[in-house]
């Protein structure tokens, strides 16, 4: 009786194994943006809920505290000076309008 036990327990653990490794999950999307000039770059990066993250130089210079989305949603950025930019979501959607940051980078 323990053996058979143990050897349902050892093909459980074997086939959770097996699926689980097979499903990958996209954890981050990172966007390199050129600033108008072409002297900087700041990297756009998402995380598994698509909330922003910028990086300039590998340090982290902006990130927002919110919630993510229950869906994938793309931010775009407008570079107002060689030192600020516009990060905003383009869409038509009403539940989206506030999703506006205007960002100093350093």
């Amino acid at each position: 009786m323990k053996k058979n036990a143990v050897l349902c327990i050892l093909v459980l653990f074997i086939l959770t194994g097996c699926t689980t490794s097979e499903i990958e999950y996209e954890t981050s999307r990172d966007e390199v943006i050129y600033s108008p000039s072409g002297n900087y770059s700041i990297t756009l990066r998402y995380d598994y809920v698509s909330r922003p993250y910028i990086f300039k130089d590998d340090t982290l210079v902006f990130e927002t505290n919110k919630p993510g989305y229950n869906e994938t949603v793309y931010f775009k950025v407008e570079w107002k000076s060689e030192d600020e930019i516009f990060l905003y979501i383009e869409s038509d959607n009403d539940k989206y309008s506030n999703e506006k940051y205007f960002i100093k980078i350093d």
